[in-house]
């Protein structure tokens, strides 16, 4: 099965916009034979922006089930910042060892 890769963003959109389990859709891809890759940097740029478009979409609709999930395991819910309540800030600790 040949797909183009604008159709493809496209249907996955629907799919997850609808509610419905796009397992299928990916699942059914030849990877190797998908055309429509972009030729040159703007169209690059474009399909980039439609792909953070669509992770976007995916972090919004997993944020109450991750959120429930974090209630019923006992941990703590996110506070109104959109981090977790009584949470430390982590920063990255560089070790000046070698």
């Amino acid at each position: 099965m040949l797909h183009a890769l604008p159709d493809l963003l496209d249907a996955l959109e629907h799919r997850l916009v609808a509610g419905e389990d796009p397992a299928g859709l990916l699942a059914s891809i030849r990877w190797s034979e998908l055309v429509g890759w972009p030729e040159d940097l703007e169209g690059a740029r474009a399909l980039q922006r439609r792909v953070v478009s669509l992770q976007t979409l995916v972090q919004g609709l997993q944020a109450p089930l991750r959120a429930t999930l974090m209630v019923l395991a006992g941990g703590t819910p996110y506070g109104r910042d959109g981090r977790q309540a009584g949470a430390a800030a982590l920063a990255p600790q560089l070790s000046d060892r070698v």
